[in-house]
């Protein structure tokens, strides 16, 4: 991040400071400015303002995780989600750049928080606070988006690119460092917010081990959101006001999921079983998108500009846990684990196998059901090398399996950041 966002970063935490703020918190003579002493007599609503910061990022996340991976396609007239969808995108040219500029904004509102806490509260005091656990969770869980999203990012305020996978090793770091706060300061549900966020970039990172051990602390029922409104447009949905029936029809379920709809419950099929899986919602009533031309299929997960979108999830942990078992050769437990979140489902157990690959392909499909529409799927087939064979599948010259498999870096962080040079073949960009 360059040091001129961290001015929009610390104008963007003071919007949110007026939504999120109560009666009482904040006691200003001008409402539309904040002075850095307001924020000092506003702490709480500083840290509400930094998790509120991270939020805004995650509906454009999934839509654009969706687009570059084969849960949606567009259906709309928007060249910018149009040349995702078909791959055609390059470095400098790709609409996900906002996103990486308001996660970095995140994480620069969230570490600017801590100094604030350190200073007004004293060292000691901000070492055991919940609202310090609240920021730092928020600053790894921005690097860990980070990671999942962009083939490279600063790890520093105007330091030079590193790698996604440093990216996430750092979140792995700064989850670590939250996870002893919150225990310090018996914030149990922080604990498990931090144990979830490190099972995730540990098993990003391939430490199966560790991403289980930390998943089993999640127990099962659990869930942490990100958090939306019906009356703020900024902090809507976007994800049901852009691309779902009944609002801005500009992205659609893939069709390949088309023939797996079921009307009658709104969802898809389950491939094993022939079940409808309610946990893929879908919604289809004859409607064509706003290109007029393409049938609309929409997500339905989400349905008021207000829903909330999973940050973390047991679920999630468990199919961490199955995960580790499959990487371990314990397809039998795997096996068990999914069959397990099956039944919870309402759904009959998969057929029983000891071919390692199909575990593969069951884990692949549970991870697609209980993660729908969250921004998971196209690192999922990145991650275990399907991305290119599930294009290829596809057989669709307009989106060939060779393609982008992640997003590069925001170049105008490239033009303004000493640190990095604005040179598209310094820049990475991987494909499948």
């Amino acid at each position: 991040m360059n040091i001129t966002s961290k001015f929009a970063a610390l104008a963007a935490g003071s919007v949110l400071l007026g939504v999120v703020a109560c009666d009482g918190i904040l006691d200003v003579s001008d409402p539309q400015r904040y002075t850095s002493a307001d924020l000092d007599n506003a702490l709480e609503a500083v840290a509400a303002g930094v998790e509120g910061d991270l939020y805004i990022t995650m509906d454009q996340f999934v839509i654009y995780q969706g687009l570059l991976g084969d849960e949606l396609q567009h259906t709309g007239t928007w060249a910018g989600y149009d040349d995702i969808d078909h791959g055609r995108f390059n470095y400098s040219n790709h609409n996900a750049e906002g996103n990486m500029r308001e996660m970095l904004r995140a994480r620069w509102f969230a570490g600017d928080a801590q100094e604030r806490f350190a200073r007004v509260l004293g060292e000691s005091e901000a070492a055991t606070s919940p609202l310090t656990v609240q920021a730092q969770t928020t600053e790894a869980a921005a690097d860990m988006l980070l990671g999942m999203m962009f083939c490279e990012s600063p790890a520093v305020a105007s330091g030079p690119a590193v790698s996604n996978t440093d990216i996430l090793r750092q979140a792995e770091q700064e989850f670590t460092r939250a996870l002893a706060t919150a225990q310090a300061a018996g914030e149990s549900d922080w604990v498990l917010v931090n144990h979830a966020g490190r099972a995730r970039v540990r098993l990003y990172l391939g430490d199966y081990a560790g991403a289980a051990s930390d998943a089993a602390q999640v127990p099962d029922g659990w869930e942490k959101l990100a958090e939306f409104s019906e009356n703020s447009g900024r902090q809507n949905n976007s994800v049901v006001s852009l691309t779902t029936a009944g609002n801005n029809r500009a992205a659609s379920v893939r069709e390949k999921w088309w023939s797996a709809y079921d009307h009658d419950s709104r969802s898809l099929r389950d491939p094993y079983t022939d079940e409808p899986d309610p946990r893929k919602a879908v919604f289809f009533d004859g409607s064509l998108g706003v290109d007029g031309v393409t049938d609309h299929y929409s997500q339905w997960k989400y349905r008021s500009l207000g829903a909330d979108i999973p940050l973390f999830d047991s679920e999630e942990m468990r199919l961490i846990e199955a995960e580790a078992a499959w990487q371990g050769g314990r397809l039998d437990e795997a096996q068990d684990i999914m069959n397990a979140l099956r039944t919870a489902a309402g759904l009959s157990a998969l057929p029983a196998t000891t071919d390692s690959n199909m575990v593969k392909e069951y884990l692949l499909n549970e991870r697609l059901a209980e993660t729908w529409m969250e921004g998971h799927r196209v690192v999922d087939l990145r991650r275990l090398g399907e991305l290119r064979s599930t294009f290829a599948a596809l057989n669709d010259s307009e989106r060939p399996a060779t393609r982008p498999s992640i997003f590069s870096m925001d170049d105008n962080e490239a033009r303004d950041n000493p640190s990095i040079e604005d040179d598209a073949s310094l820049r990475c960009l991987p494909t499948t």
